[in-house]
């Protein structure tokens, strides 16, 4: 199984997986606490800070990679970069999925995955089993913020509209 995504080519996520060649996808549950604190890792902050911890978030040793998992997320996907892509500004990579990990109790006892209980904030495939799964995608209407300073971030960095939705 293999898993691809697009970045920015200067976000620190791009960088890192060029570096290791390996990354970990953290299934984010559709839950508000999480919506509200995933966005943080986003922001661009300097480099060498630890975007987990200023979101709030525990990381976890992976199983078979080096970056960690989030101990928030229920499921995780363990993966190394297959191969990479880069155009205008942008990379696409995609990894062989390694390992894979779900908590305690969102599997059934069949070994199929319930899905109401991980909740996925995004879902990208097509049929699981005899149905389509729910996808949680819409963001609830929580008030995100950073109460950060300019100092945590790259200089020239507009990180306060980062997430402004323009309403």
């Amino acid at each position: 199984m293999y898993i691809a995504f697009t970045c920015s080519a200067d976000k620190d996520t791009t960088n890192n997986v060029l570096a290791t060649g390996e990354f970990v996808v953290n299934v984010v549950p559709f839950e508000q606490a999480m919506l509200d604190k995933v966005p943080v890792c986003g922001l661009p902050f300097k480099p060498g800070v630890n975007e987990l911890d200023k979101a709030g978030l525990t990381a976890i040793p992976a199983r078979v990679v080096r970056p960690p998992r989030i101990a928030e997320c229920r499921a995780h996907f363990e993966c190394k970069v297959e191969w990479t892509r880069a155009w205008l500004y942008r990379v696409m990579i995609c990894g062989r999925v390694e390992a894979v990990s779900i908590d305690d109790g969102c599997m059934d006892a069949d070994g199929f995955i319930v899905w109401d209980k991980v909740k996925p904030a995004h879902y990208c495939g097509m049929r699981y089993r005899d149905r389509f799964v729910p996808a949680y995608d819409k963001p609830t209407r929580g008030l995100w913020r950073y109460d950060g300073h300019d100092d945590e971030f790259r200089a020239g960095e507009n990180w306060r509209d980062a997430y402004r939705s323009g309403e």
